[in-house]
């Protein structure tokens, strides 16, 4: 048996943890490695939402980070995005993995407990290549439960047009002010109530790399903000991949306005916007389920690209369970 300790993520850390995905990325080509300043950001708490697993010599064996994604809706589950990740070519991979999952569930259910709790939802995304992952969560009772399309749209390819709806004006926003971002955020989380977002997470967002050049494109009723979607680009990302890429992401409308139109205006916008800038390409992810999203992103020129798959665990009243298919 390996002598593995386990401790929380601090700074000092990025560089192994980059090593590691990196190694990772190498059995496993389809998998991005993740900046490693990504995890200083305010949902993992200052490191306590990441667990680092070392061998008696200090090497980094494996780690596991979860951003908790917490609901005041009790109607809806509370989800906790997880990752147990060790080294490919490392020993005792299962021993790690056994000791990192084990921290996941103890502190996905703390975090929970500090919000109204009908289930927490511990959620894992995979690659389909990703096969001894999978095979690892499944193992510890996660099942499958929906699959999310990454889709890409080539910016030398024309963009048609999408006139704004009467009445309504579309424009770019740096969401500067907190009184900018108190409101962008009453709108995003009535879209999205399942994924609401603290205003330190988006705070920090905003004074990441990736929004250096980075614009919300915001559909206006008067003052209200009906929708809007995120166009943006990490240096660091497409230097990694060889590629001048942007995202459009983050998109929505509220319900009073949907169906005019909107949500076409603002990706258009959103795509002339990295094109102006010098993108090459624009991605996006998008659940599979979601038909009528799929239908309009591929009108306005997106493809499937690749995909990833989603597997679940309902812990529930203390105890676990894997969630209904």
């Amino acid at each position: 048996m390996a002598q593995i300790t386990l401790r929380n993520f601090t700074s000092a850390d990025i560089p192994v943890v980059t090593r590691l995905q990196e190694a990772y990325q190498q059995a496993y080509p389809h998998v991005p490695v993740i900046p490693g300043e990504v995890y200083l950001s305010p949902g993992f708490e200052d490191g306590r939402n990441i667990f680092c697993a070392f061998d008696e010599k200090g090497d980094l064996l494996g780690y596991a980070p979860l951003m908790p994604v917490l609901t005041d809706d009790p109607r809806l589950p509370q989800t906790v995005w997880a990752e147990v990740k060790a080294d490919p070519h490392g020993k005792f991979q299962r021993e790690v993995k056994d000791q990192l999952f084990a921290r996941l569930l103890e502190r996905a259910q703390a975090a929970a407990a500090t919000k109204p709790v009908h289930k927490i939802h511990l959620t894992f995304q995979y690659h389909p290549s990703e096969t001894a992952s999978m095979d690892y969560v499944t193992s510890r009772g996660c099942t499958y439960r929906e699959s999310v399309y990454r889709m890409m749209r080539e910016l030398a390819e024309p963009i048609q047009e999408a006139p704004a709806p009467v009445a309504i004006e579309v424009r770019c926003s740096r969401i500067d002010t907190e009184r900018e971002q108190l409101a962008y955020l009453q709108a995003r989380d009535e879209a999205f109530p399942e994924a609401p977002v603290p205003l330190a997470d988006l705070q920090a967002f905003l004074h990441s790399p990736a929004w250096q050049e980075g614009t919300a494109i915001i559909a206006f009723d008067g003052e209200a903000i009906a929708g809007s979607l995120m166009a943006y680009w990490d240096e660091t990302i497409s230097q990694m991949s060889g590629r001048k890429a942007g995202y459009t992401e983050y998109i929505f409308v509220r319900e009073k306005w949907r169906q005019r139109g909107i949500a076409a205006c603002m990706i258009v916008q959103g795509l002339l916007y990295l094109k102006e800038h010098g993108r090459e390409a624009a991605f996006l992810e998008v659940r599979a389920a979601n038909e009528n999203a799929l239908k309009l992103y591929q009108r306005l020129g997106y493809r499937v690209v690749d995909e990833t798959r989603l597997y679940v665990m309902e812990i529930q009243g203390g105890g676990l369970r894997p969630a209904a298919r």
